[in-house]
């Protein structure tokens, strides 16, 4: 048997990946491709080519990857640039446009050899790296931030971009660099671009440049005052979390402390974005995954609900840091010996795929149903005292009376409402009236952290709710 086996090696009469096709026939002999497809009639399968046309672009930036002649279409309308009459989609064709092409196509030619060398890059964590360095530079170069996030999604779309939040982290970075004043920097930049991470890059360089400086944070709670009213204001705030983590550097406990500081549900927006920055900071830095994921949450030294928040935003970095594949994030959060722990990274995993597969397919929801966090004080600004509404819908008109724990505010839109108040504020049984109405489905929580209650409330038409004891 032994003989017969070195004569069928010899004779090239194996198939080491199993695909059907005999080594010897083999145009792919390490990557199953039974089709043995070749476009390009190199002799080498599309499965292991990395430019499949051999057009001089790489498959994963080529988005017609078997057609010589084209290799990109950033208006997406699925003709490709040398074909396409109308390449910025504007209803203007070419020929008579004063500016016919996008600026993501003009960035991408001109830097064509630095992206290439990003999507080639094997490693997930140094493909990261790569791209995170690559648009430092671009901003710094351009002086544009919009150009760079818009270049950042572009390549997202296509698939030469795993995901462009932690990308655009760095884009922030080097704009603030660039302008040091926060609001200039975001008051143009719609928030939902790379799902926020420019508005994190923004703040983290603004808090660590006061911790290059020596100087304290003082009024950072209401730094993001600003764009109270609108979505960028709980982007803003997600962002605080960010920078105070490079303000408190690995002093986790501080960061949580200061997030604290603010009303409930700022507080944990906040610190949602604290873990965010933490956990990303420990995989980028750790030299070995497998001896520092059990670690980076300490189950001794965090509050359960952190501890759980710390964990699910490690399964949300754990996600960046592998590219999005579950099957080797997975890998990472089974490192996590504590069941709880493992549960919530699976948890933050899980949900961080989803909604990168989910932003590819983006649609912009309409502007009366953007959730807005909405902040009143009937005190002073402590988190007692702070009362937070979450809801599409503009609250106005806010009166409390301490007396009788009574809450008045009037309501633009027939839109889910939720309200987080300290319980100390809120009568032992409620009733809730809307325009003198008691409403269907209405609902309590008690016993959130922090001695707070939530209330949701689902009116059926604008107007004014009293919120008071029976």
């Amino acid at each position: 048997m032994l003989i017969i086996g070195i004569m069928i090696l010899i004779s090239g009469m194996h198939d080491v990946d199993a695909d059907g096709i005999l080594d010897k026939d083999d145009n792919c002999i390490d990557i199953p491709n039974p089709s043995q497809e070749d476009s390009d009639l190199d002799s080498l399968g599309n499965e292991c080519d990395a430019d499949d046309d051999n057009d001089g672009i790489v498959d994963g930036l080529d988005v017609f990857d078997t057609e010589k002649n084209e290799w990109i279409d950033f208006d997406f309308d699925g003709i490709g640039s040398n074909s396409d009459l109308d390449d910025d989609n504007d209803g203007i064709l070419d020929s008579d446009d004063s500016s016919p092409i996008l600026q993501t196509e003009v960035l991408t030619k001109k830097y064509l050899d630095k992206i290439q060398d990003c999507v080639v890059t094997v490693e997930e964590s140094a493909r990261l790296l790569c791209y995170k360095t690559f648009f430092g530079k671009l901003v710094e170069n351009e002086g544009n931030n919009l150009d760079a996030l818009e270049l950042a999604l572009a390549l997202t779309k296509v698939g030469a971009v795993d995901d462009c939040h932690f990308i655009s982290h760095q884009i922030g970075h080097e704009a603030f660099e660039n302008n040091p004043v926060i609001y200039e920097n975001l008051v143009g930049i719609d928030d939902s671009i790379c799902r926020g991470g420019f508005f994190h890059g923004i703040m983290a360089a603004y808090f660590h440049e006061l911790y290059e400086q020596n100087q304290d944070i003082s009024g950072y709670k209401t730094i993001c005052n600003d764009f109270i009213g609108n979505s960028k204001f709980s982007t803003c705030i997600h962002g605080l979390g960010h920078g105070l983590t490079h303000y408190f550097l690995y002093d986790l406990n501080s960061a949580i402390v200061a997030c604290d500081q603010m009303s409930f549900y700022q507080s944990s927006i906040c610190i949602g974005g604290v873990m965010m920055q933490y956990t990303d900071n420990k995989l980028t830095k750790s030299r070995s995954i497998i001896n520092n994921v059990p670690e980076i949450c300490s189950k001794s030294f965090l509050r359960i609900y952190d501890y759980q928040q710390c964990n699910d935003n490690l399964g949300l970095s754990i996600a960046f840091h592998t590219n999005h594949n579950y099957e080797k994030g997975a890998q990472i959060c089974n490192m996590i010996t504590d069941e709880m722990g493992r549960q919530y990274c699976f948890r933050g995993l899980e949900r961080e795929i989803k909604d990168a597969k989910d932003y590819k397919e983006y649609i912009p929801a309409l502007e009366d149903k953007e959730e807005l966090l909405q902040t009143f004080s009937i005190k002073d600004d402590s988190n007692k005292w702070l009362i937070d509404f979450r809801t599409p819908s503009l609250i106005s008109d806010f009166v409390y009376i301490e007396e009788t724990k009574t809450m008045k505010f009037s309501f633009d839109q027939p839109n889910q409402i939720i309200i987080y108040a300290s319980t100390d504020l809120l009568p032992e049984t409620l009733m809730i009236t809307v325009n003198g109405e008691i409403p269907n489905g209405w609902e309590i929580k008690r016993g959130l952290p922090f001695n707070h209650s939530m209330i949701r409330i689902m009116p059926e038409t604008s107007g004014t709710i009293i919120i008071s004891g029976t």
